[in-house]
């Protein structure tokens, strides 16, 4: 069956969401549309019956998925960037970040936020250094947070933060070499470690790393294969529907779309069929259990306001047809309670302390 009309018009939409990085312009809401011959019916041609729960049902198929944002009267303490987020199902947890420009301005902040009460909270325990574009995910006890710029350059260091106890603990192990906005998944038995940045923008400063962190032993082991090509990522990496995704990035070709799946059962990597609207990073993730949630980002011309659905049982990137309240990049998402949560970031010309929920329709 043909793809849906909305559907076809999607690369272009993103491509013109939002304007240029930071600057929060609007997207042309004059915007021209292509009309196809058959969609226009000649005048004075029969028109045959038609049965109307079949028309119904195309309109349904044909209308793209939605949902609502709305900004939370909580606020995060102050406005901040270059973030990363987890959450315990009951709590969300911001991690340091960048509250100006990078990277003196750099927190050792851990903020709490509950969404019962619609509150964040700076808790007393703390990561080791300021530290920003880190990666982070949770093993179903604890946080544990992997390089980033801490201090006063890269971290090789994984860091392992025990909410319950209040304790932070900076493990044994060690990644292969320091390393910034690399992906993190958890994989039931072991976080997954995927690409990153070496502190440069020339091709020897990206790295196809694939490695497996077990927090058991303390133990980190690479994989003899690296991603398809070396890459950095400021969306991540996250567990899906049983499934490791790594979402976009940016090495020294570009920004990419491609939408990679890491296989824990032999430790390899591949790229799906299925590729991002356009190439993108600095987004943040999200999943529902099934659906992964893609939030804003840049492309090689723009910051974006749009949200992208990943269906993990039919490997379908649709666009919403919903959007932020701005074009965002370097803000942080988790999935609680049947809802996204997104937090701070740079919206549009300047950092934020927001605290936006995304409701799916």
């Amino acid at each position: 069956m043909a793809r849906s009309r909305w559907m076809i018009a999607l690369a272009a939409v993103l491509s013109a969401s939002c304007g240029g990085k930071g600057n929060g312009e609007e997207p042309d809401s004059d915007a021209d549309a292509d009309v196809e011959e058959e969609d226009v019916a000649d005048v004075g041609e029969d028109v045959p019956d038609v049965d109307t729960d079949e028309v119904e049902d195309a309109e349904e198929e044909d209308m793209p998925p939605t949902g609502t944002i709305e900004t939370m009267t909580g606020r995060l303490p102050a406005p901040v960037g270059g973030i990363t987020a987890v959450t315990d199902g009951t709590y969300a947890y911001v991690l340091g970040g960048v509250t100006g420009p990078p990277p003196d301005t750099a927190t050792d902040d851990i903020v709490r936020y509950d969404p019962a009460a619609d509150a964040a909270t700076t808790l007393t325990a703390a990561l080791p250094q300021p530290t920003f574009i880190a990666a982070a995910a949770w093993d179903g006890s604890d946080v544990y947070a992997f390089g980033g710029w801490a201090g006063s350059g890269l971290s090789d260091s994984i860091v392992r933060f025990d909410p319950g106890a209040g304790t932070v603990t900076t493990m044994t192990a060690v990644l292969p070499e320091p390393i910034a906005r690399t992906a993190v998944a958890w994989d039931g038995t072991s976080f997954v470690v995927l690409g990153g940045n070496l502190g440069s923008f020339v091709p020897s400063g990206f790295s196809d790393l694939v490695a497996t962190y077990t927090p058991s032993t303390d133990t980190l082991a690479e994989a003899t294969s690296g991603l398809p090509s070396a890459r950095a990522s400021r969306i991540g990496a996250i567990e899906c529907g049983s499934r490791i995704l790594l979402f976009g990035g940016w090495g020294s070709s570009g920004k990419t779309d491609e939408i990679v799946e890491y296989d824990p059962g032999d430790g390899t990597v591949s790229v799906l069929t299925t590729r991002l609207p356009v190439a993108l990073d600095g987004g943040a993730l999200a999943c529902d259990g099934s659906r992964v949630y893609l939030f804003g980002g840049e492309s090689d011309t723009a910051t974006l306001d749009s949200i992208v659905l990943f269906d993990t049982d039919t490997d379908e990137a649709l666009l919403l047809d919903v959007r932020l309240p701005s074009p965002m990049r370097g803000h942080a998402a988790v999935w609680m309670s049947g809802r996204a949560y997104i937090f701070g970031g740079n919206a549009g010309t300047s950092l934020t302390d927001a605290i936006l929920r995304f409701t799916p329709g």
